[in-house]
């Protein structure tokens, strides 16, 4: 439902879209390393916030992993997810398949 500018639920701005799984996977290899300091130094000044349980909504990983939502899905045996960004102190990477319950943070772009 993200999907592009007018996207239904899109949750940014007019105008503006979630990147997709090949725009963070571009901006991955744009970093001085790919790691939460590279995501931190990056003009997007990435943050480890970690994520929201949709259970109960206790944060978790605050501070250690990084989550951003991409517009890209993914079904699997019938069931539709979103695709996201992740990065740690030592590792980044897209293709990670989020729960889309999950409250992973956004970063909205203009094309």
């Amino acid at each position: 439902l993200w999907q592009g500018v007018n996207g239904i639920n899109n949750p940014c701005p007019g105008g503006y879209r979630l990147p997709t799984k090949a725009e963070w996977e571009d901006e991955i290899g744009d970093w001085i390393s790919p790691d939460a300091a590279g995501a931190f130094a990056s003009p997007l000044k990435l943050t480890l916030a970690g994520y929201r349980k949709p259970e109960n909504g206790i944060l978790k990983q605050m501070g250690t992993h990084g989550y951003y939502w991409s517009s890209s899905t993914i079904t699997f045996l019938s069931l539709s997810y979103s695709e996201c960004l992740n990065f740690d102190a030592k590792t980044a990477s897209t293709g990670i398949v989020g729960f889309r319950a999950n409250a992973y943070s956004v970063r909205c772009i203009k094309p």
